[in-house]
């Protein structure tokens, strides 16, 4: 298995990548987790439906129950959490419980904020099923649910206590899916690692045929830079600022299409917004945008996105986390893989560089 080493403000914790799920085994006994523990599976209805028979074939020598949630970005709810925490009452759960986080981002931010709260904090391993959660919300501690249409605005850091990634999960997406998280690979290649974008326009095929070196590849890249970053600023302060590149128009986006648009195309649309707005105040050159969109249209990234409720859209923004003293705050482009954190930019900006970029076509 590769192995990388987060280096976090509580502990240090491992991510395993590897093509073979049975290695979790490996995983689970290098971090003192033993059979006779208490399991919980936390996962969705769609992950469940595929994998119902490999969760009961690798879990028979454990002792094991399986909570299984609505998926859908609607999901990621106090509701949820509820149920949740009746569930792990229900069936005596204690201190000694571990939660397994089985699934993609969704379930991963609700199960990580159980395990933070639940009897002040149990063990959980994180298990991403999808490439944008394998690349992204896996690693860095930020656990969080959805609040009166504003995304992640109540949430906390926690760790899990190790993270085991298998690229053959991957194999099962849909192509949208992995389309999905292909953006958010595209978004460390653009404020931290142009080579990760050679990489992708050099080994397309390979990457969309899904080969195992190729995925290996781009997510251990990922995780790398997930990890240095997250190490030099685990609370989000500062400089971790750079990995919402793409996030704040994003998150409108999101919430004006009702979800209709995933998380990953929303944020490689917001890149485009954000790329726009670079170039009016920081003088990134224009060529950075037509680069990138040629690299969308290879591989079918929307590189449009009409507003329809322009008010409803700038009041998520307006409600983001990264706003401060009531400022909209972007993390902008001087250059390729140079970022600035913290640029006030204000309402008539963004719409002006929607309708240069995304709504150019409306």
């Amino acid at each position: 298995m590769k192995e990388i080493t987060v280096k976090s403000n509580i502990r240090p914790y491992k991510v395993y990548m590897d093509n073979d799920l049975n290695k979790l085994y490996l995983a689970l006994s290098e971090n003192k987790i033993k059979n006779t523990d208490k399991f919980i599976i936390i996962t969705d209805s769609k992950v469940y439906s595929i994998y119902k028979k490999n969760i009961k074939s690798f879990m028979r020598k454990f002792h094991y129950d399986i909570f299984v949630m609505d998926e859908g970005e609607e999901n990621k709810s106090y509701k949820t959490i509820d149920r949740i925490y009746k569930f792990l009452i229900e069936n005596n759960c204690d201190r000694n419980t571990v939660l397994f986080a089985l699934g993609g981002g969704i379930v991963g931010d609700i199960t990580g904020y159980v395990a933070a709260t639940y009897m002040r904090g149990i063990r959980y391993v994180s298990i991403p099923t999808t490439l944008l959660s394998q690349v992204d919300s896996s690693v860095g501690g930020k656990v969080a649910y959805n609040l009166n249409n504003v995304k992640n605005v109540i949430g906390t850091f926690y760790d899990p206590t190790f993270v085991f990634i298998s690229v053959n999960f991957l194999k099962t997406l849909e192509e949208k899916e992995f389309i999905n998280g292909l953006c958010e690979v595209i978004k460390y290649g653009v404020i931290k690692k142009q080579e990760i974008l050679k990489y992708i326009t050099d080994n397309l095929k390979g990457i969309l045929e899904l080969e195992n070196d190729k995925l290996l590849h781009i997510v251990k890249e990922c995780i790398k830079i997930k990890s240095e970053v997250v190490e030099s600023d685990y609370n989000d302060l500062g400089y971790r600022n750079i990995l919402n590149f793409g996030h704040t128009v994003g998150h409108g986006i999101e919430i004006d299409s009702n979800h209709k648009v995933s998380h990953g195309i929303a944020v490689a649309l917001g890149m485009l917004v954000a790329i726009k707005i670079s170039e009016d105040k920081l003088n990134l050159n224009e060529s950075f945008y037509e680069e990138l969109e040629t690299l969308y249209k290879k591989i079918n990234i929307p590189t449009t996105y009409k507003v329809d409720n322009r008010k409803g859209f700038l009041y998520s923004i307006n409600h983001d986390k990264k706003m401060e003293n009531n400022k909209i705050k972007f993390t902008l482009l001087e250059d390729i893989n140079k970022c600035l954190t913290k640029i006030e930019v204000d309402e008539e900006e963004i719409l002006k560089a929607i309708d240069k970029s995304i709504g150019r076509n409306f």
